[in-house]
């Protein structure tokens, strides 16, 4: 009688039968593995310092940077004039939230009332020759700027002189923003702009 046939088992065993070199080949793979994940959380770590950089980059090209400064002469006669000028000198737009101009501690939002307090004596009825910005609610770009307050040449001389005079008790002070949204606090002194979270409220009365 014939013998029954034994049926072969179709295992998934890979093995080479020779231990030694079963054991090598599953280290290698081990390694390979361990390569792989240290290559991949390398990589992982090398585009979230790619994408830090580039967030910086954008950051520093929309910096906006406001200073202010006084003239004494027209720029173009070279005639003796004054006048008080903001500028952004910095690389990005500058969103204005609000200037505030302050004489002897006090705000004051418009023009008029700042020139009676400081200057009263002097003030004509005619402010021919007078001009003056608004600058809060504004966008000043990128290495503009604006003449908040500016007499023309040979106009009103004895009211130049008094604001002249009046200068060392006027502060300023403004919040501004970049298109990103990152705000400042400035009083246009020696000390930098300090950054906050959002721009304080501040009476629309008392801004200029």
């Amino acid at each position: 009688m014939l013998a029954p046939h034994a049926e072969h088992e179709h295992g998934h065993h890979h093995g080479t039968g020779v231990r030694w070199l079963d054991i090598i080949v599953g280290l290698s793979a081990m390694f390979i593995s361990v390569v792989s994940l240290v290559v991949s959380i390398q990589h992982g770590r090398t585009m979230e310092k790619m994408v830090d950089q580039n967030e910086k980059m954008v950051t520093a090209s929309t910096l906006p940077f406001l200073i202010s400064y006084v003239g004494q002469l027209d720029p173009v006669t070279k005639q003796r004039t004054l006048h008080l000028t903001m500028k952004n000198g910095g690389v990005g737009p500058a969103i204005v939230e609000w200037f505030e101009v302050r004489y002897k501690g006090n705000a004051y939002g418009d023009l008029g009332s700042l020139l009676r307090a400081c200057c009263g004596d002097v003030l004509p009825k005619d402010h021919h020759g007078l001009m003056y910005s608004n600058i809060s609610g504004t966008v000043i770009p990128a290495r503009e700027t604006v003449n908040f307050l500016e007499f023309e040449p040979g106009m009103l001389l004895p009211l130049q002189e008094s604001v002249d005079k009046a200068r060392k008790d006027i502060e300023l002070s403004s919040c501004f923003c970049s298109v990103l949204h990152e705000c400042w606090l400035t009083e246009f002194k020696e000390t930098q702009a300090q950054p906050v979270n959002a721009c304080p409220a501040r009476p629309h009365e008392d801004i200029w």
